[in-house]
């Protein structure tokens, strides 16, 4: 447990942080501070944990991570009860030597590896023809057996897209959220992007609504095949 977190003064002048409304900007800094963080980003709590923190209702709070995930700057693991902050390190880095072996030493306690890849790999999102050129992406130096291989990475990132879904299964019917997760996985020609990758733009919260209120599930043909992450 640490004793305390440090936060640059730079946090108040992000342009994402002055877009909130006071609500989310105490809930983000509370994400940020509260007794469980680690050093590493990485950490587990529960939304009952956040509810007693915070006085929000677990409603409220699952609304608040639903928020952030569709903002990418959280991940919430249902599964494992971890959350990642994509900015830990803009507003709680440190170049320390020791900071970077006690990091190293988190991260092996991390249940869910998808929260590795999320904040410590490159980005498995650049143009296809970038990554059809390239033989070999780099992988995160964490000090112990966690990289990913390049054949891994299409399945690492539909098992994170279905457990981003995952949060949504109180607001949604579960059939609604397979046909939708069946969907937007569907790969390219090359077995290199997934349906939703290929989009410009890509907000969950707002796709879900949308096939929701046009019952495309309903008008598209889902495909058979058995899918292990919902």
């Amino acid at each position: 447990m640490a004793i305390f977190r440090k936060i640059h003064v730079s946090f108040w002048r992000d342009e994402f942080i002055e877009s909130l409304t006071p609500e989310q900007k105490y809930f983000y800094l509370y994400l940020m501070t509260n007794d469980r963080t680690r050093q590493c980003g990485i950490y587990e709590i529960t939304l009952k944990q956040i509810s007693y923190d915070t006085g929000y209702n677990e409603e409220t709070v699952r609304h608040l991570i639903n928020f952030f995930v569709s903002k990418h700057k959280i991940k919430y693991s249902e599964t494992t009860k971890e959350i990642a902050l994509k900015n830990w390190g803009k507003y709680n880095d440190s170049t320390s030597p020791k900071v970077k072996v006690c990091v190293n030493k988190e991260l092996l306690l991390v249940k869910d590896r998808l929260l590795i890849e999320y904040l410590y790999s490159n980005d498995t999102h650049s143009q296809e023809e970038q990554e059809e050129e390239q033989e070999e992406e780099e992988k995160p130096d964490l000090g112990g057996n966690t990289a990913i291989t390049k054949d891994d990475l299409i399945d690492i990132r539909k098992k994170d897209f279905a457990n981003q879904l995952v949060f949504f299964l109180g607001q949604y019917s579960k059939e609604m959220i397979r046909e939708f997760y069946e969907y937007w996985i569907e790969p390219n020609k090359s077995k290199t992007k997934m349906r939703f990758e290929l989009e410009k733009t890509w907000d969950l919260n707002l796709r879900l609504k949308k096939w929701e209120r046009n019952s495309f599930g309903k008008k598209k043909e889902v495909v058979k095949a058995n899918q292990p992450y919902l």
